[in-house]
């Protein structure tokens, strides 16, 4: 081979060797099937492991640890895009090779963790209707292990479950809500919380606050000011058991207000991986 060919051949090799890699770093999420198994990495280095189940221009959905459960991570943030071998056990699983462990760090989050919330919206047994969305910010972190699991200002959205105004029930009005997902930088996780609400109902001073049959232990956790007559109204949520219930006076309606402080449990454990 003359020297001008050989010199052509090694610059084409070494073109080709400097390109690989990065042709298989950039392989195109749309262009991998439904139902491929991936690992997705985001700028923030958390990492999200599933199924993919849509793609769409501004948003990756995967099926998540749960096949009931979903993800979502925002396209934009996306660094990086893998397929997983169904031969190679998970990186982030026990007894992973300890030069992987120590890339991925797990953080489990278990049910039952009460979640401090800030309600972002406004809402009232008056004027409000089933399904209407509910917004609201984590005012605290959730630390596991010492380790920021979600950090303070992560979005969760929910939708009110149950809206009865004064004039519909004897008097009686009710409100329930129930978030089901949060954001977390670019990654929204599906969660299961438990429901909270609230019931205006006449009776004694003494009886004011009441926390429902299926709470074992409730916590009161601030007044509500609502109501035709302003009244102040306790809010309640159990630890251990079913909604959280609470009964205000006859004839009122129950208002919460954008500000309103709550506790939120989860009712199934959330898993976050990052780098």
């Amino acid at each position: 081979m003359s020297k001008s060919r050989f010199a052509s051949f090694a610059v084409s090799c070494v073109v080709a060797l400097a390109l690989a890699p990065s042709c298989s770093r950039a392989e195109a999420i749309e262009n991998i099937p439904a139902g491929t198994e991936v690992t997705v990495v985001t700028q923030d280095g958390t990492l999200v492991r599933g199924k993919i189940a849509k793609v769409e221009p501004e948003l990756v959905t995967l099926t998540g640890e749960r096949p009931d459960m979903t993800t979502e991570v925002a396209r934009a943030a996306i660094t990086e895009v893998k397929r997983v071998d169904p031969d190679e056990p998970d990186e982030t699983a026990e007894g992973a090779a300890p030069a992987r462990a120590a890339v991925i760090r797990t953080l489990t989050i278990p049910d039952n963790t009460v979640l401090d919330v800030t309600l972002d919206t406004s809402h009232s047994s008056e004027d409000s209707s089933v399904e209407e969305r509910v917004t609201g910010t984590l005012a605290s972190p959730v630390v596991i292990d010492h380790v920021t699991a979600i950090p303070a200002g992560a979005k969760l959205t929910g939708h009110l479950t149950n809206v009865k105004d004064s004039g519909e029930i004897k008097g009686r009005a009710e409100l329930g809500l129930q978030f089901s997902r949060l954001q977390s930088g670019s990654v929204t996780y599906d969660i299961d919380t438990r429901p909270l609400s609230w019931v205006a109902e006449s009776t004694k001073k003494e009886d004011a606050i009441k926390i429902g049959a299926g709470a074992a232990a409730g916590a009161v956790i601030g007044a509500i000011t609502g109501g035709k007559k302003g009244a102040a109204i306790g809010s309640a949520i159990g630890a251990g058991g079913g909604t959280a219930v609470v009964l205000a006076t006859e004839g009122q309606d129950i208002r919460l207000a954008a500000g309103r402080k709550l506790k939120v449990s989860l009712t199934n454990p959330l898993t976050i991986r990052t780098k």
